[in-house]
């Protein structure tokens, strides 16, 4: 005969109700992080389009650049060549305006790289917590009987 398995101590209850919480605070930081990178592609990808459209513009042209949400001040271009990026810990450098599009090109792919490796965690931290979930209702289902 096959013997029915025994119920879970309720220590081993709690146990699995820690990790569970653990995982949970660590989807809710991932999720978090997802966002920040996010809003960081969305920044290259202004960047991006600032630098081509001042590429195409005269110096001293006038234009509206971009200061953050969704807010613009006019501006006269003083050279369509000259981009400051930013590198950083808050230190930024000077560089012509291929070179700043190939930096923020490159920046833009990191982070999405990042943001794909941090799905993957989030897809292995919500199955784990699937897992716990289906030993939880079998617990449940054996202390209901």
């Amino acid at each position: 005969m096959a013997e029915s398995p025994t119920a879970p101590s309720e220590e081993e209850v709690r146990r699995l109700m820690m990790v569970y919480q653990q995982y949970q605070a660590e989807a809710e930081a991932i999720v978090r992080q997802l966002g920040l990178f996010q809003l960081s592609v969305e920044g290259c990808e202004k960047a991006l389009k600032a630098v081509d459209a001042m590429e195409t513009a005269e110096d001293g042209q006038e234009m509206l650049v971009p200061i953050g949400q969704d807010s613009f001040i006019h501006a006269k271009l003083a050279s369509r060549d000259k981009v400051i990026v930013g590198i950083g810990a808050g230190v930024s450098i000077e560089k012509n305006a291929v070179e700043a599009k190939e930096s923020l090109d490159k920046r833009k792919a990191q982070l999405s790289e990042a943001s794909g490796k941090l799905n993957q965690t989030l897809s292995k931290i919500e199955q784990e917590m699937g897992k716990i979930q289906s030993i939880a209702a079998k617990y449940e289902q054996q202390f209901s009987e």
